[in-house]
């Protein structure tokens, strides 16, 4: 097994608010102390404030925020698709996504209750909207213009590649620009070509996580961080430990352009739909960072959301709420 390379942390890490939870580092195969609800809830806010500062697949343990090196294994497969019409049910465009006032730096998205569940596989996609590329971004691959869009996302059952090092569930991201559909998509790049456009696509490395039924789901979390500057990030958080994935900012540049996430469960890819039990019901929860304490602003459920994958609930009430910790929160039952 390949060894795991510590980083370090940062000095805000030993803030007063978190010294009760963070008694030392887990760097051994000591298994991570039993915590309540509550303290891996707040273990997993904290996390999204410290990320990895390099590139590449990492691991943290409770009560520990450093992140440990581990091997990356290969996504090149997996394709989501873009939304392409309305639909009755979540997904395909018809969903709630929270709009920040500011650019958003971070999202994570979590269920806080859920009853029924179902069976198959799905995807947990936090997504950004999407945006007019910045001129210098576009221009540099050879286009006057172009859209681009990001896609964090959880696979509940990605089938792998021989040698690749990740078979079964990970956590990956999903890059996406679109450009006229008579042009080529860059080296290095898949493409999705439509009458109206071609989507170029992309997956970063991925991180091997646990398996997650669909009556698991208020368990996790699942957030994506950008920056123009620094790295975009990943970060898929069940129970006591948490799985990352770190590429550059500079890939789409979604920092420049990001004011809009959807976070939700849908099909695993290609369009598909997760399906859920009759008489089940989620409560879903969309938090943000704008560096505001604002509330954001539900947008949708007509053209809220961007990802053409769906499940079978019909979406309830939205409401949003600011302070300290931003977010908007809805349900879907059936």
């Amino acid at each position: 097994m390949q060894a795991k390379k510590k980083l370090g942390v940062r000095p805000a890490v030993l803030a007063a608010s978190m010294i009760g939870l963070l008694m030392s580092p887990v760097m051994s195969t000591v298994a991570a102390p039993s915590a309540t609800a509550e303290q891996l809830h707040a273990w997993h806010d904290s996390l999204k404030n410290f990320p990895p500062v390099s590139e590449g697949c990492f691991q943290a343990d409770y009560p520990s925020l450093a992140w440990q090196q581990v091997a990356c294994g290969e996504t090149p497969t997996y394709r989501s698709n873009p939304k392409y019409r309305g639909a009755d049910t979540v997904g395909n465009g018809y969903d709630y996504s929270a709009t920040t006032s500011h650019l958003t730096q971070s999202a994570t998205g979590s269920f806080p209750s859920e009853t029924g569940g179902g069976s198959g596989g799905y995807t947990l996609q936090l997504n950004t909207n999407f945006g007019n590329g910045p001129t210098a971004f576009c221009s540099a691959l050879g286009y006057s213009s172009c859209q681009t869009w990001e896609q964090f996302i959880y696979s509940s059952n990605y089938p792998g590649n021989a040698g690749t090092g990740v078979s079964g569930p990970q956590a990956f991201i999903q890059n996406w620009m679109f450009i006229p559909a008579h042009k080529r998509c860059p080296s290095g790049w898949n493409s999705y070509k439509t009458s109206s456009y071609n989507g170029c696509y992309k997956n970063s490395k991925g991180i091997a996580a646990p398996a997650v039924g669909l009556s698991g789901l208020s368990g996790g979390s699942l957030s994506g961080s950008a920056s123009t500057s620094g790295l975009d990030t990943v970060t898929f958080t069940y129970g006591g430990t948490a799985y990352a994935v770190s590429q550059s900012g500079s890939t789409l540049d979604i920092g420049a352009t990001w004011n809009n996430s959807e976070f939700n469960v849908v099909g695993n890819g290609g369009g598909s739909a997760a399906t859920f039990n009759s008489g089940s019901s989620l409560t879903v929860k969309v938090a943000t960072n704008d560096g505001t304490t604002n509330a954001p602003t539900c947008t949708g459920p007509t053209n809220g959301g961007t990802t053409g994958e769906t499940n079978n609930l019909n979406l309830g009430a939205c409401v949003a709420a600011g302070g300290t910790s931003p977010y908007i929160q809805f349900t879907e039952s059936n």
